[in-house]
């Protein structure tokens, strides 16, 4: 199979499409379909990120899109597999075996990395998932306040995923049940039957949260 990137950047370019259409009718922004053609994953807060978008952008190309997320998973099995030394070391100056000083080198090397990555970025945060049980009917509403990633399952259906930018406002009804899943949890506000709820989290964190409908007595 030939490269992600290049299968996503062939299909557009065969179908004469600029980024700028297809972000606007994917929600994605032009510099996350960039970097997924471009195979620039660093860009992506997470893999589950990478993994949504990349299946929405090949849906919307029409191309088997569980066949490339399948690709990018064995990308990371491959990526995880190797050695922390080996992944640390540019390639450029990586020799073929490290004779001098292997373990010097590694050590230098992991602490140099691991103080601009507690510096510049920040770990992946934990996921958080909660249960709510209201009253029916479950109205919800959302505001992103920053660019934010949302999944979305009404009364037990195939969850739709959306990325919602500053200002957006979306919602949902449903009888039973409302489950949303958010990408950066300090990034919306939500609203439910009219009244407004506690944050669902912290920036960049990871959270599921299950509106219920009480069963009546």
């Amino acid at each position: 199979m030939e490269p992600i990137g290049l299968t996503l950047q062939q299909a557009r370019q065969k179908r004469r499409l600029k980024l700028e259409t297809i972000s606007k009718k994917t929600k994605i922004s032009t510099s996350y379909l960039k970097a997924l053609e471009a195979e620039d994953w660093d860009v992506f807060p997470a893999p589950a990120y990478t993994q949504v978008f990349l299946h929405s952008y090949a849906n919307f190309l029409n191309l088997d899109s569980d066949e490339l997320v399948r690709e990018y998973k064995k990308y990371l099995e491959t990526t995880t597999k190797v050695p922390v030394a080996e992944r640390l070391i540019p390639k450029r100056i990586r020799p073929k075996k490290l004779t001098i000083l292997p373990i010097a080198i590694s050590i230098m090397v992991f602490i140099i990395w691991g103080g601009w990555f507690l510096f510049f970025r920040s770990p992946s945060p934990p996921v958080v998932e909660v249960i709510e049980k209201k009253k029916a009917p479950l109205t919800l509403k959302a505001t992103a306040i920053e660019e934010v990633w949302v999944s979305i399952a009404v009364d037990g259906k195939e969850e739709a995923q959306e990325l919602l930018q500053a200002g957006d406002f979306k919602t949902w009804e449903a009888e039973e049940s409302l489950k949303i899943r958010v990408g950066n949890a300090g990034g919306i506000e939500l609203e439910l039957n009219g009244e407004p709820l506690e944050p669902l989290g912290e920036r960049g964190q990871i959270v599921t949260k299950t509106f219920v409908r009480e069963e009546e007595e």
